[in-house]
Formats: structure tokens, sequence, C-alpha cells
């Protein structure tokens, strides 16, 4: 890397436009894949302090407070596609356990409509989730409702003239709310991947037990 300027953290009040600086590169892309990266993990955790501090009053809701609420609602995003995502691997009508896991699987659509991606989740992944109705859907699917009533295409927060030039925000409520809504589709997320674990271990035996799969009607 090239060294750095001469300018510290602490000089940043001074004004420097007209300073020649040699620019430093920021993006380094490798060969090597970041998957164990969660990007709705990674708004969700840039959101929070944002959030924390326009609760308490020491930011502000027209300078930080766009920003936080569009890293919290794209944090939504994410999550629901992934959820999405992980019920679409599953199958629930084969009562054969090693049937129970998909190979091929149709990828979500990247589209922006939180309220097409919550029927989505509700028809790919609640089937398979074990004791649904334990979680705090209802509270999440108001949520949902809502900065999808605001934002249905994803603009509002991010581009003016979209509608979110319109909008006040209660940070105090979503500082209140964000992480239980947070741990309600964190849950669920849990839930299916435990699902996929256990039909990789059950197929795992039967390869042991009997061999690759076209063997099992031996056994029938």
């Amino acid at each position: 890397m090239d060294e750095e300027p001469d300018i510290q953290p602490a000089d940043f009040t001074e004004y420097t436009a007209f300073q020649k600086w040699e620019y430093r590169q920021v993006i380094y892309k490798g060969d090597q894949d970041h998957s164990w990266r969660n990007l709705a993990d990674s708004y969700f955790s840039a959101c929070e302090p944002l959030v924390r501090g326009l609760a308490a009053g020491e930011l502000r809701e027209d300078i930080e407070g766009t920003a936080a609420i569009f890293l919290f609602r794209h944090y939504l995003e994410l999550a629901l596609k992934s959820i999405v995502y992980s019920g679409r691997l599953l199958i629930v009508e084969d009562e054969n356990m090693f049937n129970a896991f998909k190979t091929e699987v149709k990828e979500v659509a990247r589209i922006h409509t939180l309220g097409t991606l919550w029927d989505w989740m509700l028809k790919d992944a609640k089937p398979k989730v074990e004791h649904w109705d334990n979680y705090d859907t209802e509270s999440v699917e108001k949520c949902i409702k809502e900065f999808d009533e605001v934002d249905p295409k994803g603009f509002a927060f991010r581009y003016r003239g979209s509608g979110g030039e319109f909008c006040r925000y209660d940070f105090e409520a979503l500082w209140i709310q964000m992480n239980h809504i947070r741990q309600v589709l964190d849950g669920i997320s849990t839930c299916l991947y435990e699902t996929r674990q256990e039909i990789r271990e059950y197929e795992e035996y039967l390869d042991h037990e009997f061999g690759h799969e076209e063997d099992y009607e031996e056994y029938e």
C-alpha cells in the first residue's frame, strides 16, 4: 500500500479542498471468496450505533437519520431474501428425509419490494419452520408493512423525489424494537439452517449404511 497522507484523523476539520493528495486505493479485489460475510448483519451492525445516537439525541434526524433508516430497511430486505432462499432449499412433502434437501434451487429475484419478499417467506419458508407460531412474526410483519408502504421500491431513502423527504422518524421506537425484530428473523433463519444440517447428517448416515441413493430401493 502507498504511504498514508500527512493528514491525520485529528485534522478532519481542516479544509483540504485545495491540497493535492495522492489518492490511496480503498478496495482490494482478490481471489478469495469471503463467504463467511453476512451482508444483512453488516447493514444491521452499521445501522445500530446510528439509531442509538439518534434515539439519544446525539445525532441529527436530517443528517444521519435517513442513512440509518435506509440501512435498517436494507437489512430487512437482505434478511428476508436469505430466509426465502433457505426455505426453498427444503422439501416438506417428501416423507423420505434423504429427498428433503434440494440440490437445485430457484434464486431469489433481485427485487426490493418488502411486501413481496414477506409473501415469499410465508410461502417458501413458513411450512418448513417447526413451531412457527412461537416466533413473534406478527410484530415483524407490521414492521415490514410500514416500511413497504412508505418505500415500496427501495428508492425513498436513496433518491430525492421518491417520498423519503416527507418522512419523520421515531428513532426511540426503532431502537427499542430493532434487536427484537432481528432476533425473530435470526431465529427463523437458524431453524432452517439446523433443519438442513439434520438432513445432511441423515443423508451421510444413509450413504454410510446403504450406499448411494439408487441402492435404497433394495431396502424398501
